[in-house]
């Protein structure tokens, strides 16, 4: 069954395959299909023959978990320093095994032999005749559905694609077009600009088979890798929204202790609602790189939860789009499967965190754990963290792969030539605008969570025994409202959305590249 993950896609070459004789493809358990299709590969010229002959290049082309640092060493060096051919070896040829399949549908029956049809003459006697044919082939393409291919018929089908494509684009530039009128122009660049839809939309079915292929030690790896690039670029702002968030937490602590008994609930807040944290305060006696602290706790809270994330992530989505009621729904199926990876990786994430935001206020890593992990009451408060976490967690998990992936589908669905949807630039982009939504709609959770974990040090501060009992999630939500008002839940949204933004942007643009650099092309 084939993985469903982010659509991190190979670098594209124009190749076609000419194999006429293959073997069933290793691995896939298809020995059923022993008859051998010649026909929907017959027309794919000799690399040598030009493109005006409708000459075709060849493509050519060319791992049970390990664990996650050795993962990261593997991937993390062989992406950058191996040659292609040797990367994709043991996936076998994009267009390899071009087999019988008792299964195939009739509309790519249909496309196949027209497809044979379409190439059966020279680009240089283009006919009304030829270019009905054509016009045909673009019929039967819009008529079969990508999401129900085998991965082999996925690759007939593009190659289908790219000789439609192909065509109707010699068409334009030639004489014939020419003297076409100019509605007829425009009916034709119509059709070409669906036959280039249709190309992207097989090539997207094709590439995710491809990554689906790919190995756990490749995908953790990746996202091991990724994960630290980000999250080591991006920590000082991190450190900026806790410190923020720690630093008005203490002043509301030390206004209420020193106040009258008689004192309201509105003198406290009219108090404490005034205050913002300067720069010095923030940075505090270690200067700016002080906001370093906790960088080796945040690798290790975003790092291996991460991998579990993404792994769960891919593994949920292909169930899901199995399911019949969910394959016209992609974005639901992204936010399902989005949340459920998420749910599993705070697990081990939050305990990280406790020790992460602990160094970010001033302990040293074993005071943050014996402040904030070890005792019974620590614990205690870490449970009602992570249930709390829970609804931060899941739906920033959710919402930024939905966008990031939503985006790119919304360019191929609408055939958006001005931008490539794997390009890195645009890759760079959707990840961001799904790092910052993500980021500022779960902030009041995180405030929330952010003030229960550092309550810890708070109670230490103030005299309280060890084993006090923090307070609840909602006691702690109605004190921020208390004290600080509605604004008081957006505290660090702008260092939360600009951290998360970039981050999320790295993230995925060098995730996707490490495992694009392991795919065969196409």
């Amino acid at each position: 069954m084939m993985r469903h993950v982010p659509a991190c896609r190979a670098s594209s070459s124009s190749a076609a395959a000419s194999a006429s004789v293959s073997a069933p493809r290793r691995g896939r358990g298809r020995g059923a299909r022993a008859t051998i299709v010649t026909s929907a590969v017959r027309g794919h010229r000799d690399e040598a023959s030009p493109v005006g002959e409708g000459g075709w290049a060849s493509a050519s082309a060319g791992t049970t978990a390990v664990a996650a640092v050795a993962a990261a060493c593997v991937v993390g060096a062989s992406a950058f320093g191996c040659p292609g051919n040797a990367l994709a070896e043991g996936f076998g040829s994009s267009t390899s095994g071009v087999l019988y399949n008792p299964k195939r549908g009739v509309e790519l029956e249909n496309l196949l032999q027209l497809d044979e049809k379409s190439r059966n003459r020279k680009a240089s006697v283009l006919t009304r005749g030829n270019i009905d044919v054509l016009l045909q082939e673009l019929n039967a393409l819009n008529a079969v559905d990508e999401q129900e291919l085998e991965q082999v018929d996925a690759e007939l089908a593009l190659l289908a694609a790219k000789n439609v494509e192909g065509q109707l684009s010699d068409f334009t530039q030639s004489e014939q077009y020419e003297k076409l009128s100019d509605q007829k122009k425009r009916l034709v660049d119509k059709r070409a600009n669906e036959a280039s839809l249709q190309r992207r939309l097989k090539e997207r079915k094709v590439i995710f088979g491809q990554l689906g292929a790919q190995g756990p030690v490749i995908v953790y790896g990746a996202a091991l890798v990724a994960s630290v690039v980000s999250n080591a670029i991006m920590h000082p702002l991190d450190t900026v929204k806790v410190r923020k968030i720690s630093l008005k937490q203490n002043k509301s602590l030390e206004t209420s202790m020193s106040m009258d008994e008689g004192s309201t609930d509105e003198e406290l807040a009219s108090i404490t609602r005034g205050y913002e944290p300067t720069w010095d305060e923030i940075v505090g006696e270690g200067g700016v790189l002080s906001l370093y602290s906790g960088l080796s706790a945040n690798l290790m809270k975003e790092g291996i939860p991460l991998g579990l994330y993404l792994g769960l992530y891919e593994n949920a989505k292909d169930v899901l789009l199995q399911v019949d009621l969910m394959k016209p729904h992609p974005i639901i199926v992204y936010l399902i499967a989005g949340g459920f990876g998420e749910f599993f990786a705070s697990i081990l994430r939050l305990p990280a965190e406790a020790v992460k935001n602990g160094t970010q206020i001033g302990m040293t890593v074993p005071e943050a754990i014996q402040t904030n992990v070890l005792p019974a009451a620590a614990r205690r408060n870490l449970f009602k963290c992570w249930k709390t976490a829970l609804a931060r967690d899941i739906p920033f998990g959710g919402i930024q792969l939905a966008i990031f992936e939503g985006l790119k589908l919304l360019i191929i669905t609408f055939s958006i030539t001005s931008l490539d949807p794997d390009a890195p630039i645009t890759e760079a982009l959707f990840g961001a605008v799904g790092g910052m939504a993500g980021a500022f709609s779960t902030t009041p959770v995180d405030v929330v969570v952010t003030r229960m974990i550092n309550e810890r040090k708070a109670l230490v501060d103030a005299g309280m025994p060890a084993d006090a009992d923090g307070t609840s999630p909602i006691d702690t939500a109605k004190a921020v409202l208390a004290e600080q008002g509605v604004g008081g839940f957006f505290v660090g949204a702008k260092e939360r959305v600009i951290y998360w933004g970039p981050a999320i942007s790295i993230f995925l643009t060098v995730y996707c590249r490490i495992r694009q650099s392991y795919l065969p092309d196409i």
